[in-house]
């Protein structure tokens, strides 16, 4: 199930005390990848057809993913699309994997170069329930990379950032968020970092009116501060679909 798209090491051993007071977390795999030669998305999106008639023929059920490509990124030429596969357990992401290798649908995929491929603990944090408004053709992923501040845990960014996510969905915006705990693959480009920040739009058009509504009513103000709990810069964004 070297399912393709996108997005996130083994930050060396990242402790997580208290992990009871965390939501349950969701095991995600990401694959950055380069189309090969004389390939496009039509290709891509043939092979993921393909691979979606095996998967129906399979007892994968718990495997969903997401298909990603650059729209805010620089260099953007660097990957072509990011995969992101994720599941309920680590058992089961590695359950697939092994299917997928045996499968010989690896040996059709048009890209056989993924830049970095890692996997990651996605935390969910409560935002917007926009599911009756979710476009699975064309949303948005927003990706911050982020520090925690000395002295702090991940279980204090969750409780901040659930309260910020609560402030920024009343004051108007609809987007969720969760955040991205890296473990083994990390790409050199988040390294440095302790976690990523996704935040999730449900269309295009609705991502950019989130953003005119934050800078013009949220940013900056008492209730979105980070509160000296975390730190954020150098963001990217992308444009996804759902593959399944």
């Amino acid at each position: 199930m070297k399912y393709l798209i996108t997005i996130i090491l083994s930050f060396g051993c990242f402790a997580l005390a208290n992990a009871s007071e965390l939501p349950p977390s969701v095991s995600a795999e990401y694959f950055g990848c380069k189309l090969d030669d004389n390939k496009d998305l039509n290709d891509l999106n043939n092979w993921v057809k393909k691979w979606n008639r095996w998967m129906d023929s399979s007892d994968l059920g718990d495997y969903e993913a997401s298909l990603l490509t650059p729209l805010y990124r620089s260099p953007n030429d660097e990957l072509d699309f990011m995969w992101v596969g994720r599941t309920n357990s680590w058992r089961e992401l590695a359950r697939g994997q092994s299917a997928y290798r045996s499968s010989g649908l690896a040996d059709t995929f048009p890209a056989k170069s993924c830049p970095f491929s890692f996997i990651a603990r996605q935390i969910p944090v409560n935002g917007t329930d926009f599911r009756d408004q979710m476009n699975q053709d064309e949303f948005v992923a927003a990706y911050w990379l982020c520090n925690i501040e000395k002295g702090k845990s991940i279980e204090d960014v969750y409780s901040l950032q659930e309260r910020r996510m609560k402030n920024i969905s009343e004051s108007g915006n609809v987007i969720a968020s969760r955040i991205v705990v890296p473990r083994q693959g990390t790409p050199d480009a988040i390294r440095d970092y302790d976690f990523v920040m996704l935040y999730v739009s449900p269309s295009l058009e609705q991502w950019g009116a989130n953003v005119d509504n934050y800078v013009t009513n949220i940013q900056g103000s008492e209730e979105d501060s980070m509160d000296g709990v975390f730190s954020c810069d150098h963001s990217t964004v992308y444009v996804g679909g759902t593959v399944r």
